[in-house]
């Protein structure tokens, strides 16, 4: 199993005290999923899964594969506002996946949790206060902002008026939050051996939450020298 894969990492995390969204995956099989593409329905075991823990969650609900959300068109893959859109949204989120060459195995359904956000860009996504922390064997390496300013795009909505002021005060990091974020992480890379980044945003609730979390070597991260450190030795790791 791919370790970047939720199907890998949450199992491990899931009853870490840490704040998370709940979380529902249900295994397909890529073979499955892809066959959404080709047109053939999802086995019946499979869709009676899914809207029950569709049921359980209760809308709007986040969507997503083991692997990812293509978040970025929101409101067409990751964000399910009704049980209208569940289908449509799933078929879209798998097909991103494939775009991808992401051969996704599970359906995964987490409670939608309402982030602090200052716009929306892309296709309607909320831009909100995100954080990327990288961690090896147990202790933070480096964090980051997850939203930088050449990352930002506009598809079919109006560009908000000082947008670029709005993200740079998202992005700054207080003290306070690096020390709560930190201790976050350092529990979560108790259970995580190895390098890994671990995501979090803030909602509207005022508490930061755990998203996600990938291999280290795998993921983006801005220009750092610590990163660069990180990720070669990552890779040096598994060769």
């Amino acid at each position: 199993m791919e370790t970047s894969s939720l199907l890998f990492w949450w199992p491990r995390v899931r009853d870490v005290a840490v704040p998370k969204p709940k979380t529902v995956a249900v295994w397909a099989g890529w073979h499955t999923l892809a066959g959404l593409l080709d047109g053939k329905p999802l086995p019946e075991e499979v869709r009676v899964l899914v809207e029950a823990a569709a049921a359980h969650l209760g809308y709007p609900l986040f969507l997503r594969t083991d692997l990812a959300s293509c978040k970025h068109e929101w409101s067409r893959t990751c964000y399910v506002q009704s049980p209208e859109n569940l289908w449509r949204n799933l078929y879209r989120v798998v097909d991103g996946n494939g775009v991808y060459d992401l051969a996704c195995e599970a359906i995964v359904l987490r409670q939608y949790i309402p982030l602090q956000h200052a716009f929306h860009a892309f296709w309607g996504m909320p831009v909100a206060r995100e954080r990327r922390y990288f961690v090896r064997d147990g202790e933070v390496v480096c964090h980051h902002p997850y939203w930088p300013e050449e990352s930002i795009r506009f598809f079919r909505i109006e560009e908000p008026p000082e947008w670029r002021d709005a993200l740079r005060a998202l992005n700054e990091e207080p003290p306070d939050e690096v020390e709560l974020l930190s201790g976050y992480a350092r529990e979560l890379a108790r259970v995580l051996p190895g390098a890994w980044s671990l995501d979090f945003a803030l909602g509207e609730d005022g508490r930061w939450y755990f998203i996600d979390a990938a291999e280290a070597s795998r993921s983006w991260h801005p220009p750092c020298p610590a990163c660069a450190r990180l990720t070669a030795e990552s890779s040096r790791a598994t060769s």
